[in-house]
């Protein structure tokens, strides 16, 4: 999450849409503490996976006006997304990690899926990693309405460019940061899940021009 107080916009940083490149190229302009989740304050209210709704909350109360910045979001193709959340989750999870030491093996990726939700609990975790909360919110709670400029992953340049003039700001370098290599989507969906994202997800589908997966379908 990126806040700048002298030119008007708020970067909020969706996970899973790699907002940390965003966070770098905008940090130059960043006059606003973000802490951690568990590190947060009266005082230091932000953190960095603040969604534009709570963000909102704390504006109102710090009696700023919320509607005079420009709010800027990423968004992602969620069948995309859903796989690299569930990889991270993989890599960090220690009760995953446990049971795959034990050849017990850890959640399918359909099966976790489906005890997922794209909004309230989300991805569920402990209550501090709310990267993994909000990364399987749709497109559509997570902006609730509330981002006046909503970029997507896969035309990041693209959509960046008419942001950055509107800001006055110069173009640069956009970081790689975190970056992996694609993968095999069909590895991970099968029928039910592959429909489960198009029921779920049928927002950022429709309104951001992604297509229903097919299973000869492969990672960028």
């Amino acid at each position: 999450m990126i806040i700048c107080h002298s030119r008007k916009f708020i970067l909020f940083s969706n996970p899973k849409t790699g907002s940390e490149s965003l966070r770098q190229l905008f940090a130059p302009w960043s006059e606003e503490p973000v802490v951690a989740f568990r590190e947060r304050t009266r005082g230091q209210p932000f953190y960095p996976h603040m969604p534009p709704a709570e963000a909102e909350q704390v504006f109102d109360a710090q009696g700023r006006r919320f509607d005079d910045y420009l709010r800027i979001t990423v968004v992602r193709n969620p069948y995309d997304r859903l796989v690299s959340l569930y990889r991270m989750i993989s890599d960090v999870d220690r009760i995953w990690q446990f049971r795959q030491a034990m050849g017990l093996g850890k959640p399918s990726f359909p099966n976790w899926l489906a005890s997922t939700l794209p909004y309230g609990r989300g991805g569920g975790g402990r209550d501090h990693q709310r990267w993994r909360r909000f990364g399987t919110w749709s497109a559509e709670h997570w902006c609730a309405g509330l981002a006046t400029h909503v970029l997507r992953l896969e035309h990041l340049e693209q959509d960046l460019t008419p942001v950055l003039a509107r800001l006055n700001l110069a173009p640069g370098a956009l970081p790689q940061v975190n970056r992996r290599a694609g993968v095999d989507l069909s590895a991970y969906y099968d029928l039910r899940s592959v429909d489960l994202v198009a029921q779920r997800y049928a927002y950022d589908l429709t309104t951001f021009g992604y297509a229903k997966l097919t299973h000869d379908a492969r990672a960028a």
